[in-house]
């Protein structure tokens, strides 16, 4: 059956319901630009890559990535609004070099750096002291599209996603330490959720922090929000979250 609703996910031609409070709309909307890719129907889709655009709006997104002759799956604009861009399993858009074949890749609209900010823009707040981030310091995605991207990710790594492979793997979160930038063996396709700045970028640390301690601790995404900007504030490499891991039981 030919897709025909404007707010569902298209995967693989099919139309899939988002998660509660998720608004979305995809490229079956004349608003809505599908990006030019090439066709992957048949091959697995195991890997989920979280991208910033430094720009300014989603539209400017937009045209960014079509001038550069590059697309994503998915965009989420400063409101938490999504709007889909491609099949999410039969389309390979170009977003992240050796991880296009395999992966989805979702843009989360950021001026990141605060020199681009103006007083009439959405985003509020800023790290001044992020080592870890490019020119050592960060504007903050919108809580709307912290949370957004959090029940993305919620979403498309789980069974619900029927059509893609994503594991609920977070490939820069090991031994009680988050990745605040490269992974050893990134650029390596491996199944899971990434965020660009593991492999050379600088970009998506931060909302793979937020999401993790929304889906895996379980924080309210108010708290979540305020323990992500206070554990990467000073933060260089890693951040330790061993203290959140649930205890080992009892002997």
């Amino acid at each position: 059956m030919t897709p025909t609703n404007p707010h569902a996910f298209i995967v693989a031609g099919q139309e899939l319901t988002p998660p509660p409070g998720l608004e979305v709309t995809n490229f079956l909307n004349d608003d809505v630009l599908e990006f030019e890719g090439r066709d992957r129907a048949g091959r697995a889709v195991d890997e989920l890559i979280i991208h910033e655009s430094v720009t300014r709006s989603a539209i400017s997104t937009v045209a960014v990535l079509q001038r550069r002759k590059l697309g994503v799956h998915l965009i989420v604009a400063p409101d938490g609004r999504v709007t889909q861009h491609g099949d999410l399993a039969h389309e390979r858009l170009a977003h992240a070099g050796g991880h296009n074949g395999p992966s989805v890749g979702v843009e989360v609209v950021n001026p990141v750096y605060p020199y681009l900010l103006r007083d009439d823009l959405p985003w509020r707040r800023t790290i001044d002291d992020a080592p870890w981030a490019h020119k050592d310091a960060y504007v903050l995605p919108t809580p709307e599209q912290a949370e957004a991207t959090s029940k993305l990710i919620g979403w498309l790594a789980s069974p619900k996603a029927l059509g893609l492979d994503i594991p609920r793997e977070w490939i820069g979160v090991d031994e009680g330490r988050v990745r605040m930038g490269r992974v050893d063996g990134g650029d390596q396709r491996r199944p899971g959720v990434y965020a660009h700045h593991y492999f050379g970028h600088a970009d998506g640390a931060w909302l793979i922090l937020y999401a993790w301690l929304r889906l895996e601790v379980g924080l309210p995404p108010c708290v979540a929000y305020e323990e992500a900007v206070a554990r990467a504030t000073g933060a260089r490499r890693t951040i330790d979250v061993s203290d959140l891991l649930p205890s080992e039981p009892n002997a």
